[in-house]
C-alpha cells in the first residue's frame, strides 16, 4: 500500500480545482496510534462536553451516534458503546414517538418527535445505531428494532416511492435499511431501498441514472420543479442536488457565479457516506448492486475533481462545490468547511480500504482530507470546528468556533477508516469482527466450532473436504442462517425452509429443487457419522447466500460477501482464526474514560451485569428497564405495580458470589422485594425477602450459588408514594470480589 503523499503546489490556484498529483513534494501517512489518539481526543471531548445531554434520537444526534459506534468497533472502547446505549435508551428505542393511527404518519419535514411525522426520514437516522447496538448483544433483544421495524416495515407496505425528496435524506435512512435487512433476512429492505434511491436518482442526481433530459423520461413520480433544466449528456456533473428546488438554474448562487450549478458539499457528503455505508451490508450477490457500485464510482470521481487545495497541501470542500470563491469571509477567506470535508474523507478512504477505489487514483484526495481534519478542523482539545451551520444550502462562511454533532460523528468516520488504511486492524477490534459477521455463519475445515451471531457453538461433525469440495453439516448451516430443517427418512430427503425459499436435497443425489424449480449440484449429500451433509457451495447459492473462503486458514463463511475481509484487515482474519481454532471469544480490557461519575462497587473486577431482562409490568416512560443494567446509575427502571416481579438474564449460568441492587431515592426510601435465583428459568428458589438499608445506595446480598436467572418481585417502599420499585442497577458479583455484604 503506498505510504507517502504527493503534495501539491497550490498557492497560486487556491479559488480553482486542482489536477490530482499535480506535485512533488511528499508528506508521509500518519500513524495508526497517531490516528487512533486523535479519535479518542475527538471523542472524549465531544462526551465529555455532552455526558448528561445524550440528546434526541432526531437527525444531528443520529448522525453523531453512527460515528461514536464505529470509533467503538475500532477500538473496543466500552465507554463509547455504553455511551450509544444510553442515548438509545434515553430515547426508548424509538426516532418519532408518535403511537397513534399509522395512516396519518406523514414523511414532510417535522422536527416534533410526538408528531405524525413517523415516516420523515430525519426520525429514521437512530435505527443504523440501534440495530448495530442489538447486533452487539448475544442475547438479543427484540426490542431494541421494534420501533425501527415497526416504523419502516409501515412505510415499505405503502404505495409511495418519494420519501427521500432531499439528499440528506439517502443518509439518514439507507444505511439503516441495508441493516435491518441482516437483522431480519426481510428482503422487502432490499427492495425498496432501491426503489426509493431511483427515485432520488431521479429527483436530484445530475447524471445519467438521474434526472432524465426529457420530462417523459422518468419511471419513478420524482419530477423536476418549474423553471428546472435538466443537463444534457454532455453537461453531467455525477452531483446531487440538494433537492428539487436547487436544479440549475433554481436558487442561484449570487452575481458571476449565477451560471454555476449549485451543488451543497455537506448534501453531497451525506450521500457519499450512505453509498459507502451500504455498499458495505448489502449482499455482493444483490441484483441492484451494479447501480450503487456504478453511481459510487462516478461520483467519487466527480468528488474528487472538486477539492481544494490550500498552501499547505491541505484538502477540503467548500460550501458550493463548483463555486470555490463562496462562503469565504475575512475570518475564512479559503472557504474551510469541515462535515462535507469529513463524510468525503471517510468515503474516498472506506472504497481505498474496500478495494472498490483504486488507491494509486484517490488516496492523495484521501489524505489531504484527512491533513485538513487534523490541522485545520480539529482544534488542540479535540473540538472540531469549521463547521457550516445547520442548513439545507450553501450559506455564509463556517467560523473556527462553530462545531456540530454530526459532524463530529463525520469525523470519528474518516478517522476509523483512515486508521484501517494507516495500520489495519489491531488491538481490541472484537467488535468490529462483531459487525462484519451479522447474518454469517463461520466454519473452519476439521474444527469443531462455528462462529455465528456473536455464539461459538460446538459442532458434532466438523466440516471436512472430499474431492475438492466442502462438505457442511446443513443443520448447522440452515438454522445459523435462519432456516428450518426437515428430515423425511422414507424418502431419504432433507428439506431447508425459510421464508420465500425452499430446498429439497436427496441424499446421495446430485439433483434437487429450489421453489420446486429443478437444479443440479456437482456433488451429493450424504450421511456421515449419523450427520447429514451437503456440499457448502451448493446449498449456500440454493438459500441465496454467498460463499467467503480462505485457503491458508482454511475458513469458510457463509453470508453476505465474497471477500469478507478487506486487504487491510488481516487482523479480523487471524481473530476469526483463533475463534474457531479454539471455541473462545477474544478477552480485551477497555479504559474506563470516566464518561458517567460511576460509584466505586461497579468497578469491582468480579461484577458482571445482565445481558437481558422482562417483566409483564409496564415501566414508567423514559425509565426502561434496560436502564438497570446499562451500567450507569444516573439511569433507573421504574414502576409503580406492588407485586409484579422482573427477571433478569445474565446470559449464561455463572457463579454468584453475592448480588448488588442500586436504588434510586435511597436517602429517603427503604424498599421492600423479593430475590430468586434460576439456573433454567422455569425452577426459582427464594434468596431475600426484605428491605433496603435507607440511606444505602449499594445494597449487596449474599448468593454463593450458580445461577443465570436473578427475580425480584416489588413488595413496595415506605415513602408516601410506596408502590414505586424503582432500580438503579444490579450487579453480580463472582468469587474473589472486595464489594462488602450489607443485607442479611
Amino acid at each position: 500500500m503506498k505510504k507517502l503523499l504527493s503534495a501539491l503546489l497550490a498557492a497560486a490556484m487556491l479559488t480553482g480545482i486542482l489536477p490530482v498529483m499535480a506535485g512533488a513534494a511528499e508528506l508521509p501517512v500518519m500513524g495508526r496510534d497517531e490516528v487512533v489518539q486523535y479519535i479518542e481526543k475527538v471523542n472524549d471531548y465531544w462526551i465529555n462536553e455532552h455526558k448528561n445531554d445524550v440528546g434526541s434520537a432526531f437527525w444531528e444526534r443520529g448522525a453523531y451516534n453512527a460515528g461514536n459506534m464505529e470509533a467503538y468497533m475500532l477500538t473496543g472502547i466500552e465507554s463509547y458503546r455504553q455511551y450509544s446505549q444510553k442515548w438509545a435508551l434515553a430515547n426508548m428505542w424509538m426516532g418519532n414517538r408518535n403511537t397513534g393511527d399509522k395512516n396519518n404518519w406523514t414523511w414532510g419535514y417535522t422536527g416534533d418527535v410526538n408528531s405524525t411525522g413517523a415516516l420523515f426520514g430525519d426520525w429514521q437516522t437512530c435505527f443504523q445505531t440501534y440495530v448495530d447496538l442489538y447486533n452487539f448483544d448475544v442475547v438479543k433483544d427484540p426490542g431494541k428494532i421494534a420501533r425501527a421495524r415497526e416504523v419502516m416495515e409501515y412505510e415499505m407496505s405503502k404505495d409511495e416511492d418519494g420519501f427521500w425528496w432531499w439528499a440528506d435524506g439517502l443518509f439518514m435512512v439507507m444505511p439503516g435499511m441495508a441493516k435491518l435487512y441482516l437483522a431480519t433476512g426481510n428482503e422487502l429492505y432490499l427492495d425498496k431501498l432501491y426503489e426509493y434511491f431511483t427515485y432520488a436518482l431521479e429527483l436530484m442526481y445530475d447524471g445519467e441514472e438521474g434526472i432524465p433530459t426529457e420530462g417523459e423520461a422518468y419511471a419513478t413520480s420524482a419530477k423536476l420543479n418549474a423553471g428546472a433544466k435538466p443537463s444534457t449528456a454532455g453537461d453531467f456533473k455525477h452531483l446531487f442536488y440538494r433537492d428539487a428546488g436547487y436544479v440549475f438554474p433554481l436558487h442561484p448562487l449570487p452575481g458571476d457565479l449565477a451560471e454555476t450549478k449549485n451543488f451543497w458539499a455537506r448534501g453531497n457528503g451525506w450521500v457519499f457516506a450512505a453509498l459507502s455505508k451500504v455498499l458495505q451490508d448489502t449482499p455482493d450477490n444483490w441484483e441492484h448492486r451494479p447501480l450503487f457500485l456504478k453511481i459510487y464510482t462516478d461520483y467519487a470521481k466527480a468528488i474528487r475533481d472538486c477539492q481544494k487545495i490550500d498552501d499547505q497541501g491541505r484538502g477540503f470542500w467548500t460550501q458550493s462545490m463548483l463555486a470555490h470563491s463562496y462562503s469565504c469571509s475575512d475570518d475564512n477567506p479559503q472557504g474551510y468547511e469541515t462535515s462535507g470535508t469529513a463524510f468525503f474523507t471517510y468515503g474516498f478512504l472506506w472504497g481505498i480500504n474496500s478495494g472498490i477505489l483504486p488507491e494509486a487514483e484517490y488516496i492523495d484526495c484521501a489524505l489531504r482530507g484527512w491533513k485538513y481534519l487534523t490541522e485545520v478542523a480539529i482544534q488542540p482539545n479535540g473540538k472540531v470546528g469549521y463547521v457550516q451551520w445547520v442548513g439545507g444550502e450553501a450559506g455564509k462562511a463556517a467560523v473556527y468556533d462553530n462545531t456540530q454533532d454530526f459532524a463530529v460523528g463525520a469525523t470519528l468516520l474518516a478517522g476509523c477508516e483512515m486508521a484501517r488504511y494507516s495500520g489495519g486492524m489491531v488491538g481490541n477490534f472484537y467488535p468490529y469482527l462483531q459487525k462484519r459477521t451479522v447474518a454469517t455463519v463461520s466454519l473452519k475445515i476439521g474444527s469443531p466450532y462455528t462462529y455465528s451471531n456473536n455464539i461459538v457453538t460446538a459442532i458434532e461433525a466438523a466440516p471436512f473436504v472430499y474431492e475438492d469440495r466442502t462438505y457442511v453439516p446443513v443443520r448447522v448451516i440452515a438454522e445459523s442462517l435462519g432456516a428450518e430443517v426437515g428430515w423425511d427418512e422414507g424418502t431419504q430427503q432433507v428439506s431447508i425452509s425459510k421464508p420465500g425459499r425452499t430446498v429439497v436435497m436427496t441424499i446421495g443425489s446430485p439433483n434437487y429443487t429450489v421453489n420446486g424449480e429443478a437444479k443440479v449440484m456437482d456433488a451429493a449429500p450424504a450421511v456421515v457419522n449419523d450427520r447429514t451433509v451437503v456440499p457448502l457451495r451448493a446449498v449456500s447459492e440454493a438459500l441465496g447466500k454467498v460463499v467467503y473462503w480462505n485457503g491458508d486458514k482454511q475458513i469458510v463463511s457463509v453470508g453476505q460477501k465474497e471477500n469478507l475481509f478487506y486487504p487491510c484487515e488481516a487482523g479480523m482474519l487471524d481473530m476469526l482464526d483463533g475463534i474457531l481454532t479454539t471455541g473462545q471469544i477474544p478477552v480485551w480490557t477497555s479504559p474506563d474514560k470516566g464518561f458517567v461519575d460511576y460509584v466505586a462497587e461497579l468497578h469491582d473486577p468480579a461484577a458482571f451485569s445482565p445481558a437481558a431482562a422482562q417483566s409483564a409490568c409496564e415501566p414508567e416512560a423514559f425509565n426502561c428497564l434496560e436502564m438497570a443494567f446499562d451500567g450507569d446509575p444516573g439511569t433507573r427502571y421504574a414502576n409503580d405495580t406492588v407485586g409484579t416481579n422482573v427477571t433478569f438474564d445474565f446470559g449464561e449460568v455463572k457463579t454468584f458470589a453475592k448480588l448488588g441492587l442500586y436504588f434510586w431515592m435511597y436517602q429517603e426510601r427503604s424498599t421492600s422485594f423479593t430475590v430468586e435465583i434460576s439456573s433454567d428459568g422455569t425452577n426459582f428458589t427464594q434468596v431475600y425477602d426484605g428491605a433496603t438499608v435507607k440511606g444505602t445506595m449499594v445494597n449487596v446480598l449474599d448468593i454463593n450459588a450458580d445461577a443465570r436467572y436473578i427475580r425480584l418481585t416489588n413488595k413496595g417502599n415506605d415513602s408516601d408514594r410506596a408502590n414505586w420499585f424503582n432500580l438503579l442497577e444490579i450487579v453480580g458479583y463472582g468469587p474473589g470480589t472486595a464489594v462488602a455484604t450489607t443485607l442479611n
